[in-house]
């Protein structure tokens, strides 16, 4: 999926891709990869493991193993950036990170543990270097399927629609909108943005374009013994609400000079909606006319 068909008389305004910096934590989640692949070469290395706390009780429970111990370590290193990821980038990869950090981390764990108990020589040579160099791979892959996830996506604007693709791997996905579906348009810029000037333009719509729904369950409940009979009442309540998602596919992420993108829209949806007055005023009098 590449470019777009125009509509007969319709003009392309603008096209649009998500600025370099605009998935700048991504990019960070994946280069403190190489940092920990760094970090845990020289533990196995040097021997630092008794350092971290809990090291004794961990290296017991594993039968003395100390390089499985070490892994376990380094497991739970990648699970708290991942878990972290998870909480603060939810919208934008945050969730995908977590699950890949999780399955590397299984991953290693089950390698060493079978290198260990198959009674393999040389276990902590093989962990040496085995467990750094999985963390580098990961890590770099991981840096460059992030700027090819930011390139698969493009943003068109027309004087009739906005238009969102992607196309990352086997998944294609777009969307559209016209502008006298907008109700209303929202600009963010983060510290970044505003000295690298990027934004995200959110265009609003009925339909849910750029939300989501948060929903919370509340439950409560009493009970009371009469004549040796347990009786009892609960009840629960359920409440969602609307709030505005950074989904790089239901939204303008991140994209170059963010205010002239904003002042773009609004000025389309101005023409679109007197377009739209206008053939409704046409179908009113033609209307009246029919009927005299």
């Amino acid at each position: 999926m590449s470019g777009i068909t125009l509509l007969r008389g319709e003009e392309l305004k603008m096209q649009l891709k998500p600025h370099m910096f605009s998935f700048f934590h991504l990019y960070l989640t994946f280069f403190l990869l190489l940092i920990w692949s760094y970090v845990i070469y020289d533990f196995f290395n040097s021997d630092k493991f008794s350092d971290f706390p809990f090291y004794d009780n961990i290296e017991a429970l594993l039968q003395d193993s100390e390089v499985l111990a070490g892994t376990i370590i380094w497991s739970f290193g990648l699970f708290l950036v991942g878990f972290i990821a998870r909480y603060f980038f939810l919208d934008s990869g945050g969730q995908g990170i977590f699950r890949l950090y999780s399955g590397v981390a299984l991953f290693g764990i089950v390698v060493m543990a079978y290198h260990g108990y198959s009674d393999m020589a040389d276990t902590m040579g093989f962990g040496r270097w085995f467990i750094p160099g999985l963390t580098t791979v990961v890590g770099l892959v991981g840096l460059f399927s992030v700027d090819f996830y930011r390139r698969s996506f493009t943003y068109y604007l027309t004087d009739n629609r906005i238009v969102l693709q992607s196309s990352f791997l086997m998944n294609r996905s777009e969307r559209q909108v016209r502008y006298n579906h907008i109700e209303d348009i929202k600009m963010e810029q983060g510290i970044f943005g505003t000295i690298f000037g990027y934004g995200t333009v959110l265009p609003l719509t009925g339909s849910g374009l750029g939300t989501g729904t948060d929903e919370s369950m509340v439950v409560g409940g009493t009970g009371t013994e009469v004549k040796g009979m347990s009786l009892g009442i609960g009840g629960a309540a359920r409440n969602s609400s609307r709030s505005v998602r950074h989904n790089p596919h239901d939204c303008l992420f991140g994209v170059s000079s963010p205010s002239k993108v904003r002042d773009m829209i609004t000025e389309n949806i101005q023409s679109d909606t007197g377009v739209e007055h206008l053939k409704q005023i046409k179908e009113l009098l033609g209307k009246e006319e029919s009927e005299e």
